[in-house]
């Protein structure tokens, strides 16, 4: 616990009219041994100047508070509002601790020998405590200035002060604690105005330039010369529209007139159609032209996704746990990172789980923003990835693009295909995780390793030292276990035999251990520190693991497993676990899909008669993603269901419906097939109405600030931005984050509720199974545009 003089005392008074002294508190979630500054009992009493104040938002008067946001730490809950311009915060369930409630400011500098003001207005709707600090954002929480303060129902205006004793904090925090004892019982309504923290010495800069958005919406990155070529436009007109494309601002290349869509419900938009297909012309830095509105640039190229095809798959190398992140494979130095979790060699399980061993977990892959480490997820990633190699051996001609020496990973020269190499990486991890024979469930998988509790942003790998634990087994984990590892027993048969075997072994340990388990299931409440992953149906985890082992051992038993599945040749095209019955074939909590690709694909012991109707059933479900694409105004395979709302992670749901496209292309070489994943692609890399490319590297806006803990530069310049080829997962009706609730979204068209900020990880989160359908879809494409 702090030394009580390492907090101010804050002041009281009614109009800053008088003041008394209270006493400082302490925070045991700062556990500080630094004393900190000396306290300052009054502070300076001189008027605050414009300039002067760090926080970026203090009236509310715009009706959002950001970058305020809100943290509750179950069980505490509640939500926050603007209102009538106060931030608000109704606590319906307090908690335990004073920070289980807390609203914050962080992106601001406080630094040293800097005195510092804080002023605030607060009231409440009855009687309650409330404790302001500033101080770190992140472990170990040294608190800079705090105090304990009493609100009644009107409004009182609040001062304190400090001298900053410690070393610059480049990341810093403003926040309010109001949970736990501190709070009035039975719920309780807190509201804030007026708040600043001023500095004398700082100066606010300018506002950045705010950059206009054009209205004419294309895909940033470009178009293929002899391949379909569409942008939208929003304009209110219901007439047809005269369009133009010159390059370089200058020459006048194509011309034409727009159709008329009218108005869009996902984006909220009245939009017309540009249909330049027949400009064939290759070349750099075209623009469209409407009505005196210009798109952003763009290239007509048969390379257009020459690199993104590598930079998706080099995502999966910057993730990896247990192995230090070098040059030249990292591509830049700020990239490079020691390894981290070294710890996971050793990994208790969980208390209370009822397992007492470690196994040595290290390796894989982290799964998203964060450090966990999920089977299920790792599951359909592995399966994208792995099916992507087979895709190209068995329909493809760009097998050689992803041969040995052409990822930049350490194994690129080793005698096999890098992309194999990438995916053994988590294949690897994958069969540590399998629970040993002798203990209770043998063959079983544990679900998850991660973190005890969740870290915060701005936390290299390398740095994390919270304790981790194995989650209890699962039978959608061992089903996963069982697909993947059949399905690498087949490909490494030659490459590498004893591996081969061992992931067959490894596969049918896994089929039997989820016979004799058949409904263990992950629980939803197991959502500290990490994802619960819960799913209670896995009878398509059971088709999936039958068909993949089927099409490696040609068993009469798997066969009959997956014949008597009602999942027998089914592909989806409404994504049922998201609740919003939005359209979809394949994710990690539906997965039947996945065997019915892979037995239209890889050669099996089938009659061709029933590999036939295998694809037929991938090609209806390409034909009904047609005619959403047509009804759609921004023209993408994808549309929200009856909820009329876009899923959390809506550009994965996206990205697997191009690969249905994609594998119906292929089956019948029709090129309206084609054409649908290649508009699919246009809408991630800008033409949406966010104008936005949702992908790293890529484009005139692209994806800047993903929520990731190490690719943090938005918090802490210490950390570096995120390398190009991570696709967000996109827009999300739900505004599950804090910070998508405070950006003033509330309403939002599905397709516009999104903002690019690293806090918003409902929004803009990244994962290993939404960038290995960009890696498939890129290749795929790339592949295409080149012939």
């Amino acid at each position: 616990m702090r030394n009580a003089t390492s907090s101010s005392t804050l002041c009281l008074a009614l109009l800053l009219s008088g003041c008394t002294p209270g006493a400082a508190s302490q925070d045991p979630n700062a556990p500080s041994s630094d004393p900190g500054p000396a306290p300052v009992a009054n502070g300076p009493q001189v008027a605050p100047q414009t300039g002067n104040n760090l926080l970026k938002n203090s009236d509310f008067e715009d009706g959002t508070s950001l970058p305020w946001t809100t943290s509750f730490t179950a069980p505490a809950a509640g939500k926050a509002a603007v209102e009538n311009g106060a931030f608000c915060l109704k606590i319906d369930e307090k908690g335990a601790n004073p920070w289980d409630a807390q609203v914050r400011h962080r992106e601001m500098v406080v630094k040293r020998g800097h005195t510092y003001t804080v002023r605030f207005k607060a009231w409440a709707s009855k009687a309650t405590r409330v404790r302001p600090k500033v101080g770190m954002a992140g472990p170990p929480y040294a608190e800079y200035w705090s105090s304990t303060i009493e609100l009644k129902t009107k409004p009182q205006r609040f001062e304190g002060a400090f001298v900053m004793g410690r070393g610059d904090d480049p990341t810093a925090e403003l926040a309010f604690h109001m949970g736990g004892g501190l709070a009035a019982e039975g719920g309780v309504t807190i509201c804030l105005d007026d708040i600043r923290l001023d500095d004398p010495d700082f100066k606010a800069p300018p506002p950045p330039p705010q950059v206009k958005l054009p209205k004419v919406r294309v895909n940033q990155v470009g178009y293929f010369p002899g391949l379909v070529k569409k942008a939208i436009v929003k304009a209110a007109p219901n007439k047809p529209l005269a369009w133009e494309i010159v390059r370089e601002g200058k020459e006048s290349v194509a011309k034409g007139t727009t159709a008329v869509f009218g108005d869009d419900p996902a984006s909220g938009e009245h939009v017309h159609v540009v249909d330049f297909t027949s400009f064939a012309k290759v070349g750099d830095k075209y623009e469209l032209r409407v009505e005196g509105e210009t798109s952003f640039p763009f290239n007509v190229r048969k390379d257009l996704y020459g690199k993104l095809k590598y930079d998706a798959l080099a995502y999966f190398y910057h993730n990896r746990s247990g192995m230090p992140i070098t040059m030249p494979h990292a591509g830049e130095e700020k990239w490079a990172r020691p390894a981290g979790h070294t710890s996971d060699k050793s990994v208790p399980c969980a208390p209370g789980t009822g397992c007492s061993y470690s196994l040595d977990v290290s390796g894989g892959w982290y799964d998203a923003g964060d450090h966990g480490k999920y089977v299920v997820n790792g599951g359909i990633s592995v399966w994208t990835m792995l099916a992507q190699y087979e895709r190209v051996k068995h329909l493809g001609t760009s097998a050689a693009d992803f041969g040995d020496g052409k990822l930049a990973i350490p194994e690129n020269k080793n005698g096999v295909p890098d992309i194999l190499d990438e995916a053994r990486y988590e294949l690897e991890w994958m069969l540590k995780m399998q629970v040993p024979d002798g203990q209770p469930r043998a063959g079983m998988v544990h679900h998850k390793v991660h973190d005890e509790k969740w870290t915060g942003l701005g936390l290299a790998p390398h740095e994390a030292n919270m304790k981790r634990f194995l989650r209890p087994p699962s039978t959608a984990a061992t089903l996963n276990l069982a697909a993947n590892a059949a399905q690498a027993a087949r490909i490494w048969k030659t490459l590498d035999p004893a591996f081969s075997e061992k992931t067959l072994a490894a596969a049918e340990k896994a089929w039997a251990a989820a016979k004799a388990n058949p409904a263990v299931y992950a629980p939803p409440s197991d959502n500290q520190g990490g994802g619960p992953y819960d799913d209670i149906d896995v009878s398509d985890e059971f088709y999936w693991a039958a068909a993949e082992l089927f099409i490696t051992t040609g068993k009469e038993e798997y066969q009959t497993a997956f014949t008597k599945s009602k999942h027998y040749m089914a592909v989806p095209q409404t994504g049922a676990f998201t609740g919003s019955g939005s359209s979809t074939s394949m994710t990690w909590q539906m997965t039947q899909a996945l065997g019915t690709i892979s037995l239209a694909v890889v050669p099996n012991k089938l009659d061709k008669d029933l590999v036939a109707a295998m694809r037929s059933s991938v090609v209806a479900a390409a034909d009904a993603y047609l005619g959403i694409l047509d009804a759609e105004g921004y023209r993408l395979p994808f549309k929200a269901g009856g909820s009329k709302k876009y899923p959390w992670g809506s550009n994965s749901f996206l990205l697997n419906n191009l690969v249905i496209l994609a594998l119906s292309h292929d089956f019948t070489g029709k090129p309206k097939y084609l054409g649908g994943a290649i508009e699919g692609m246009d809408y991630l890399l800008g033409k949406n109405p966010m104008v936005q490319s949702y992908v790293t590297g890529y484009g005139s806006n692209p994806l800047k600030n993903p929520h990731h803990r190490f690719w943090a530069n938005q918090v802490d310049a210490k950390f570096p931005t995120a390398p190009p080829g991570a696709v967000s997962g996109g827009p999300n009706s739900g505004l599950d984050d804090p910070y998508g609730q405070a950006a003033g979204l509330a309403g939002c068209a599905p397709q516009k509720c999104f903002v690019d900020h690293i806090e918003a990880w409902g929004l803009n989160e990244i994962t290993i199974n939404w960038n290995a359908p960009l890696a498939w879809i890129a290749a795929f494409l790339d592949e295409k545009g080149r012939l």
